[in-house]
């Protein structure tokens, strides 16, 4: 073999060699590139929780979960439930599935039910956490006697028992701070002719009869309302 051959043969080994080696050297960084799959740890609410609304009508902002590795990197592909309270209402959909910023939401539309609603989210094996809402009471639907109806007394007297109404929405929550109009028919006297319902949907008031014996008429109305809604006390004057 003469040396120009044998120059031939090396620089093919050579070349065949830094081949491999480039080869070997490219595996090696796709390796080191890749990141291990995150594992979920921490699920949280970022928004939506401790909203406020009417019974029956749906939060204005949707509520927000993320899941998070040990570090604080969001995990995607995990799926959320979503589950409301007995009576706090419904979501829009029962399970979502995080995004590429580990996020997941649902709307939530409250229960009948006035007072605390509780949304329960899961996911997997992490700690659960609940987002809760406060259901206010409906406008004023009805009002009724709750006491002081059926009484006789002297004309000209202050009746013994109060007379008491209570006032509530279409789903029979009490109502608060419903203005209630007192009016009679037989020239008595009431403590007052506007009441406003206390927290338990109460609003009363004292009654002195008229100076003529017989029955007289006392009617509550719930005021601020589009059509005016009444009950009426019956009393006798001896």
């Amino acid at each position: 073999m003469n040396k120009s051959s044998s120059g031939i043969r090396f620089d093919a080994v050579d070349r065949v060699i830094a081949a491999t080696l480039a080869v070997l050297l490219i595996a090696a960084c796709s390796k080191d590139s890749t990141s291990p799959t995150p594992v979920p740890v921490t699920i949280a609410i970022v928004s939506g929780a401790s909203q406020v609304a009417t019974v029956s009508t749906q939060l204005s902002a949707p509520v927000i979960v993320k899941v998070t590795d040990a570090v604080g990197n969001p995990v995607s592909g995990i799926a959320v439930t979503f589950a409301p309270a007995s009576a706090s209402g419904a979501v829009s959909s029962a399970q979502a599935t995080t995004d590429a910023t580990g996020s997941a939401q649902v709307t939530w539309t409250l229960g009948t039910l006035a007072g605390t609603d509780s949304l329960m989210i899961t996911a997997g094996t992490l700690t659960p956490v609940a987002a809760l809402a406060t259901a206010l009471p409906d406008a004023p639907s009805a009002i009724a006697i709750v006491s002081g109806n059926d009484q006789s007394a002297p004309v000209d007297s202050t009746l013994s028992g109060v007379l008491s109404v209570k006032v509530t929405d279409q789903y029979g929550n009490v109502v608060p701070n419903a203005v209630v109009q007192w009016s009679d028919d037989a020239g008595g006297a009431l403590s007052a002719t506007t009441t406003v319902t206390d927290s338990n949907g109460i609003a009363q008031v004292m009654y002195t009869l008229g100076p003529t014996a017989g029955t007289e008429d006392v009617v509550a109305t719930i005021m601020n309302v589009p059509t005016a809604i009444s009950t009426s006390f019956t009393e006798i004057g001896n």
